[in-house]
């Protein structure tokens, strides 16, 4: 269902009333946002977030779950008010959190000395998000992942990951049995690491930083996964926005402030077969945008790096 700008308005409005009880004022909705609708609420006194989804994902019941857990840390995050799939106006769901003051960091104009402060930042608030152990690796749902290593969720979900380049055929069969096969095999050193909440899509468009202070937002894409996974994310990350001068110099200030019970030797060997993993999700995404290029170009170098065979 879809409907006019007004009338979409009218529904957003209705809503959140009735959710948070008072009265809103304006609504402005934020550009650039790539997978849903997102909007900025204004009340009286605060505001808030209102996010409509285009799809059945995150999966119902992770954003409540993630919440909780970040709250018997001391996490601080955005109150979620509300999380619903039972709405008629918005089929896939919406939600409505408090809008934390701040801006994102990737909208801020850093130099080089502070990006590097705040990506020790980050690896300080990350370091206490793995803290939180889980149950099994993949998809959080309610709380009980499914999978119980992490190498076969790796294995058994790589079709998602690849999913958009095959039907375009910018991969063939082969080359996804190869890669798949490839992936469990090299992954399997990760199954000594137990399952942790990563986030999931770490990068300086989900840290807001208000003066001194910093929280993660959006943990859509969160996972109960490992945590060298979820460094491994970042660090990609880096490489896709980065030279690689600047990706060096701020994955070293990560890594030297991440701090973890479990034995990270293992994640110099590991990082790259990660970027493998990830690389093939991003391009999936990236399938028709600008970045599908640059984003090729690094994952045919990780896999240069981990002597797989594989031609893009």
């Amino acid at each position: 269902m879809s409907f006019k700008q007004s009338d979409l308005y009218d529904k957003i409005k209705m809503v959140s009333e009735d959710v948070i009880n008072t009265e809103i004022l304006s609504i402005c909705p934020f550009e650039n946002i790539t997978n849903n609708r997102v909007f900025k609420l204004t009340a009286h006194e605060k505001s808030y977030i209102f996010k409509i989804y285009n799809s059945g994902w995150p999966e119902t019941g992770k954003l409540p779950f993630v919440s909780m857990k970040l709250d018997e840390q001391q996490i601080p995050h955005a109150k979620i008010f509300i999380f619903n799939r039972e709405n008629s106006y918005f089929p896939n769901g919406y939600l409505i959190e408090e809008c934390l003051p701040g801006t994102t960091a990737d909208r801020l104009a850093l130099s080089t000395s502070e990006t590097m402060e705040l990506f020790k930042k980050i690896a300080k608030l990350v370091s206490k998000v793995h803290k939180i152990k889980l149950t099994n690796y993949g998809y959080i749902g309610d709380g009980i992942a499914e999978w119980t290593t992490f190498s076969e969720y790796v294995y058994d979900s790589f079709e998602d990951c690849t999913a958009n380049l095959l039907s375009h055929k910018l991969i063939s069969k082969k080359e996804y049995e190869k890669v798949r096969h490839e992936l469990h095999y090299k992954l399997s050193i990760c199954d000594q690491f137990p399952a942790v909440l990563c986030h999931g899509d770490l990068s300086l468009k989900n840290v807001l930083v208000n003066q001194d202070d910093i929280t993660l937002i959006d943990w859509d894409d969160a996972h109960s996964l490992c945590c060298v996974a979820d460094v491994a994310r970042l660090t990609l990350w880096m490489k896709l926005n980065y030279d690689v001068y600047s990706s060096s110099a701020y994955r070293k200030a990560f890594l030297e402030n991440y701090k973890t019970e479990y034995d990270m030797s293992s994640f110099e060997a590991l990082e790259d077969v990660l970027h493998v993993w990830y690389g093939y999700d991003c391009l999936n995404f990236f399938v028709g945008k600008p970045q599908y290029e640059n984003m090729k170009s690094i994952l045919q170098k990780s896999l240069s790096k981990c002597e797989m065979q594989v031609f893009l």
